[in-house]
């Protein structure tokens, strides 16, 4: 039986691979679903979704989209999915390149995150924020210093906001997946061996599940997937 929910679950990252997933299931869930995106119209959202424009590296554009999601209804979930993939050793990496890896992985996140969680603590009735990281924030790999060092800071972003926001019956953790199978990890990667290679709807399964109330006495937790 689907269980319509009354609040919203915004899922940065929602056309994406994983992203699109997660949208699908929750969508099937019977949440209500906003999808923040920079280009509206691009990809196509199931019934149940909604897209609202919005950059979120850009923390005014994500102050706006806390406020239309809030016209629509409380903020009950998040999901922060959004991100991307760049290669390149510490020491060879110029500014823009950390800079570029800095503010997808990590400040459009914070900057979700940081909108849902005021939004749900002025609200008073909680909520379940995830982020999604990746196993390079625990598993060092040389040639990926910029991701790396970015998904570790949102590891820990994750648990420093589940300490402070568990007053708020509101509770954050990070999902850590390894390489998922995805037509842009096949496409750059056609040689490899896709065995141990984790499905999006596997990752998204348990994204759904850190968003219900059955996960309600999880926080702080850093969950691999594959």
């Amino acid at each position: 039986m689907v269980v319509q929910h009354h609040g919203i679950t915004v899922v940065g990252g929602g056309a994406g691979a994983l992203g699109s997933a997660v949208v699908r299931r929750l969508v099937a869930a019977g949440r209500q679903v906003v999808v923040p995106a920079r280009r509206p119209g691009r990809v196509a959202l199931p019934p149940g979704a909604t897209e609202i424009e919005c950059d979120l590296e850009d923390a005014d554009a994500v102050s706006r989209l806390r406020s239309a999601v809030e016209a629509i209804g409380a903020w009950e979930g998040a999901v922060s999915a959004s991100g991307g993939f760049a290669g390149g050793r510490a020491h060879e990496l110029d500014d823009e390149a950390i800079h570029s890896q800095l503010s997808s992985n990590l400040f459009g996140p914070w900057h979700l995150a940081r909108a849902a969680a005021a939004s749900m603590v002025s609200g008073g009735a909680g909520g379940r924020i995830v982020f999604v990281a990746s196993r390079a924030a625990v598993d060092v790999a040389r040639g990926q210093a910029a991701y790396q060092v970015s998904k570790a800071a949102v590891l820990r972003l994750a648990q420093v906001m589940a300490a402070e926001l568990q007053g708020h019956r509101i509770t954050v953790n990070a999902v850590l997946p390894g390489t998922m199978d995805t037509p842009g990890n096949r496409e750059s990667m056609p040689k490899a061996n896709r065995a141990a290679w984790v499905s999006t709807d596997a990752v998204a399964a348990v994204i759904e599940w850190l968003l219900s109330d059955a996960a309600a006495g999880v926080n702080g937790a850093a969950i691999p997937a594959g």
